[in-house]
């Protein structure tokens, strides 16, 4: 059956809305596929952070003296389990590992339990070194088994960002294509039903008059010229350029790298900006040997906060001291937020003198700037730990930990202080 000029045109209208909605689901569906991996990589970084966290702690502590105060540990651990309890959208591979995770954590924490329950006083030093191995030994295996996650989990989004380019990609080649098709298909009828316009226009001038005898029968050539122009009209409104296209994948683009690279409750960098503009910056001043100083602070009883007046308010706390460190730096520093309650800044090209002070005008903001809760003004407090750079750091990672040694010793010392990790003045 042949279809009319009309028809053609329809269908080719049809058939090019169709496949710019695909497009459009397979870029949605590609960028969210691309979302759950990225959200995986961060958990899985989170989870091997905070086992060498564990591990380190524990390397660090004489956990067999007298006095000794399990609160920080536990704290720790408690931190760790919930981590473990948030657990993204996994593969099978993945909860495999997890679930290992989770099996020796407990292994962990029964182990640590047994060691400070005061059932080893008498024993044997090599006894006691002996658990004590042991419970470093399960925390390696801990912290083996997250980076086996984490490399699982980046080869995982290598793998789905190839997946979901190359979909995009046959999508898109795949609806060219048959847009061009359409549209040779519609040019090859105009031209052949011109040209038996031509002949029979060429015929009745010669003489001999005949009927036009149209190969594709259309009302439209009654009025061919106007025909014409309405089909070239809803071709260019129909017809989808590959330049538009790119740059609607750049623009999808960009707004899945502002996703990843931003915390979404307090709308600043998050610990993955984080980590790639701190690690330039400590390779920028290998380079220069320039200053560099971070700053770690902790929001002091936060937990209390939540317990007090609900996590809804906890995450306003948050907030609000987003807002008021981001008032208090530089233009050249860097805010993020590090996990939980705990906020990073670095400061480039900036001393400890410089540091402290600005640390210092923070808490004298939040001192002054409450937040208020059913009329009732409610002021935090931050325990702040300084690390200026060094030729002993090897790598961001290192500042951070010194940073963190000395927010903990802030904590340790009142809270609501400042501690810098090289033994200067607190404030």
């Amino acid at each position: 059956m042949k279809l009319s000029l009309q028809q053609h045109i329809y269908f080719f209208t049809l058939s090019s809305c169709l496949f710019f909605i695909v497009l459009v689901i397979s870029i949605l569906w590609s960028i969210q596929v691309v979302e759950v991996a990225i959200e995986r990589e961060r958990y899985a970084h989170k989870v091997e952070s905070h086992s060498n966290i564990l591990k380190q702690f524990i390397r660090s502590e004489d956990i067999y003296v007298e006095n000794y105060n399990t609160d920080s540990w536990q704290t720790l651990e408690r931190k760790f389990d919930e981590l473990l309890e948030l657990t993204p959208a996994l593969t099978s591979e993945q909860q495999t590992i997890q679930n290992s995770i989770k099996s020796q954590n407990k292994n962990v924490i029964r182990l640590f339990e047994t060691i400070n329950q005061n059932q080893l006083e008498n024993a044997d030093d090599r006894i006691k070194e002996h658990l004590k191995l042991r419970l470093i030994t399960q925390l390696e295996a801990i912290n083996s088994d997250s980076k086996q996650l984490f490399n699982i989990v980046q080869k995982d989004i290598n793998i789905a960002i190839k997946q979901q380019v190359t979909f995009v990609l046959v999508i898109l080649s795949l609806s060219l294509s048959v847009l061009l098709y359409g549209a040779f298909k519609l040019v090859r009828i105009f031209r052949t039903s011109l040209n038996e316009v031509k002949l029979a226009f060429t015929k009745n001038r010669c003489g001999n008059y005949q009927n036009i005898q149209l190969s594709n029968k259309s009302e439209e050539f009654e009025g061919i010229a106007n025909a014409f122009n309405d089909m070239n009209t809803e071709l260019s409104e129909t017809t989808v350029s590959l330049a538009s296209m790119k740059k609607t994948v750049a623009e999808r683009t960009k707004v899945l790298e502002q996703l990843s690279n931003t915390d979404p409750l307090t709308k600043v960098a998050n610990r993955r900006a984080l980590f790639e503009r701190g690690n330039a910056e400590f390779s920028r001043t290998q380079r220069t040997k320039n200053k560099l100083t971070l700053i770690l602070l902790d929001c002091d009883f936060f937990k209390n906060i939540n317990d007090q007046y609900g996590h809804l308010f906890g995450d306003q706390v948050l907030q609000h001291i987003c807002a008021v460190c981001s008032e208090e730096i530089r233009n050249i520093d860097f805010f993020a937020r590090y996990g939980g309650e705990e906020f990073i800044i670095i400061l480039p090209e900036s001393e400890l003198n410089g540091a402290i002070k600005t640390a210092a005008r923070i808490q004298s903001s939040l001192a002054n700037k409450a937040i208020v809760f059913e009329e009732t003004d409610v002021y935090v407090t931050l325990s702040v730990g300084i690390c200026e750079i060094t030729q002993q750091h090897r790598s961001f990672e290192e500042m951070i930990k010194d940073a963190d040694t000395a927010m903990y010793r802030a904590k340790e010392n009142g809270r609501n202080r400042i501690e810098v990790i090289d033994g200067c003045a607190a404030q």
